[in-house]
């Protein structure tokens, strides 16, 4: 039986991302473990790259 687990902040279209990264994760080949701790640095670097060119206001209330 399938159980489904609800996760704040993932959207539905990122799911299939989420699966991949855990297949990964799961190899029995332990570089394809060293491989998605590469591939998550890289994304960690990105998106703190991306931030950093487009500060977004916390403010909210217009």
């Amino acid at each position: 039986m399938t159980k489904t687990v609800s996760v704040i902040g993932i959207e539905t279209t990122e799911i299939r991302w989420i699966r991949l990264l855990v297949s990964l994760l799961r190899h029995p080949d332990p570089s394809m473990h060293e491989l998605a701790r590469q591939a998550l640095l890289y994304l960690a670097d990105a998106a703190e790259k991306r931030e950093a060119s487009h500060p977004q206001s916390m403010d909210h209330a217009g």
